[in-house]
């Protein structure tokens, strides 16, 4: 089915898709530039290198193979993508990588976010994948659904185009790419449904501190992505649990000791059997306080997780729905 209800006209330099009232393409490869990839210039149109190419510049295998159970740990759905003007008000600071496997990863302050490449802009680049690599063109329409949801506000749009991001180009060779165009561009690839696109992209953000979780169990690895490059920082974040209940044995030990020394010692009057007793007492409050904050750990972590899982079902069963309303109101199965 193809991408965009217009009809496409293609000449024999690489052009953008044009819009749905027929106005001219956001951009037009120049001469020099038409043996290689828009916005590639070490990517030869070739056919065999060009596969390869954008196999490895839009797939994420290892996030597609554990898509199955990622409900388990993030928000089943697509467009849970905040726009990327308010990824500065959720703490976080914009991380550009070409890597797709990383593209919506995010992990503390950060957010990884692949820019968007001039050729997914070109018409015959998706008559190429729908001919050639059907799961490089549902990845890539998955990849472009994104920016629709990062790509909402004018506002969004003016950083994405600023010096210090450039997640999109600023113009097509003759003229600049304005917001008007870009929003006309990409607003219908908002209604892709998730039977469009790959796995991986019937999610949106994904928490990086999880995948290195599933990592271990799913895909055979140490981690999804090691982003420290001092084994000093990797081993803090890892053994910081571990100190804690470190803590937490040790200081209920201690109370464990003071209340035995305390039954042991010889019987005394007057301040010292005050004292003592006030030791026996605080040792007993100490292992209280110890059973109470681990509890409250336990219940919280055990909370959060049912509270994610049960929020996972009713997006579960949401999109079901949607999909159940989407197929009743077709009046044939031809799309």
């Amino acid at each position: 089915m193809p991408i965009i209800d217009t009809k496409i006209e293609l000449n024999k330099d690489l052009s953008l898709v044009t819009s749905a009232t027929g106005e001219n393409s956001l951009h037009r490869a120049r001469q020099d530039d038409l043996h290689c990839l828009p916005g590639q210039a070490r990517t030869s149109l070739d056919n065999v290198p060009l596969k390869k190419y954008l196999r490895e510049a839009l797939l994420a295998p290892n996030l597609d193979k554990i898509a199955l159970y990622l409900w388990l740990a993030v928000t089943p759905d697509s467009g849970h993508i905040s726009p990327l003007h308010f990824q500065a008000a959720r703490g976080r600071s914009v991380t550009v990588t070409e890597n797709a496997y990383l593209h919506l990863v995010w992990h503390y302050d950060q957010i990884f976010i692949k820019p968007l490449p001039a050729y997914l802009l070109s018409s015959a680049f998706w008559e190429y994948v729908e001919k050639t690599d059907e799961e490089v063109r549902r990845a890539a329409t998955g990849f472009l659904r994104t920016y629709s949801y990062l790509i909402k506000y004018e506002i969004d749009f003016r950083k994405a185009q600023s010096t210090e991001l450039g997640l999109i180009p600023t113009n097509d060779g003759a003229h600049p790419i304005t917001y008007e165009r870009f929003a006309q561009f990409i607003a219908p690839f908002a209604e892709i449904d998730d039977d469009n696109v790959t796995p991986r992209y019937q999610y949106g953000e994904i928490r990086l501190s999880r995948l290195n979780w599933f990592a271990r169990f799913l895909l055979g690895r140490l981690t999804y992505h090691h982003i420290h490059a001092q084994w000093n920082e990797y081993l803090g974040r890892v053994l910081a649990p571990f100190l804690a209940l470190f803590l937490l044995l040790s200081t209920a030990l201690t109370a464990m000791q003071v209340e035995l020394a305390v039954q042991s010692a010889p019987s005394v009057s007057g301040n010292w059997g005050e004292y003592t007793q006030m030791c026996r007492w605080v040792s007993v409050l100490v292992l209280i306080l110890i059973i109470v904050v681990s509890a409250l750990l336990i219940f919280f972590v055990l909370f959060m997780f049912i509270h994610d899982q049960v929020f996972a079902q009713k997006v579960l069963r949401q999109r079901r729905s949607k999909q159940r309303r989407l197929e009743t109101s077709l009046k044939s199965g031809v799309v």
